[in-house]
């Protein structure tokens, strides 16, 4: 009942949509489904899955697009993916799943650089060759301009349910932000070269440190 206490619970607060996440297994995300049509009073419901080494399946059998097509026909308004893959290694799944299924696609990749040889950020190993999961991943933090890259390519596939998952922090989520076409209140702390003391290009800044120069002299 922990689930349906869960889901009534963001009901009462007023939540505009329910998300079930990180599921391995069709058939849990299916009983999650199922939990929040039952006690979700209709709120939208969001299914995403996890997809660990095999990027065909889901670890109960079906291949993607048969769970994600299962996870539309019980009546999910969102289906997709989460976690355990950074963004190189989770847009090509949802590559597979688009055009198969009639309902928005989400995608939320973590923020490590994973790649075809290791997929997913437990699977990552650091200098010494040992796993870098959980303590060592942060030498493989994506950089802003992947995330923008990641973003821009949501963009050309029309994916309307874009996010972030683990290691994201809040200069990530503005980048993708922008990326999207998007300028949120935080943009104003976006950097700006123009004004970088060395590399700037703003007149009024080299007349400045040409003036501190001279005085210095």
């Amino acid at each position: 009942m922990v689930a349906a206490e869960q889901i009534e619970w963001a009901v009462e607060e007023g939540a505009d949509f329910i998300v079930g996440e990180t599921f391995g297994f069709l058939g849990e995300a299916m009983l999650a489904l199922e939990c929040i049509k039952e006690y979700g009073k209709g709120l939208p419901a969001v299914i995403t899955m996890v997809i660990h080494r095999d990027a065909d399946h889901v670890a109960d059998g079906p291949t993607l697009v048969e769970a994600m097509q299962a996870l539309e026909q019980a009546g999910a308004a969102v289906v997709g993916f989460n976690c355990c893959r950074g963004p190189f290694t989770t847009l090509p799944l949802v590559e597979k799943v688009k055009g198969h299924v009639k309902v928005p696609i989400a995608v939320n990749p973590v923020l490590y650089r994973t790649d075809e040889e290791y997929p997913t950020m437990q699977s990552l190993k650091n200098h010494k060759g040992v796993r870098a999961f959980p303590v060592d991943l942060d030498a493989f933090l994506c950089s802003r301009s992947m995330i923008a890259e990641f973003g821009q390519r949501c963009r050309q596939l029309g994916l309307q349910y874009v996010g972030l998952c683990c290691g994201n922090a809040s200069h990530f989520t503005r980048t993708l932000a922008e990326s999207l076409g998007r300028t949120p209140p935080a943009s104003k702390y976006s950097p700006d070269m123009s004004q970088h003391f060395a590399y700037g290009t703003d007149k009024k800044l080299h007349s400045l440190n040409t003036e501190k120069v001279v005085k210095l002299l």
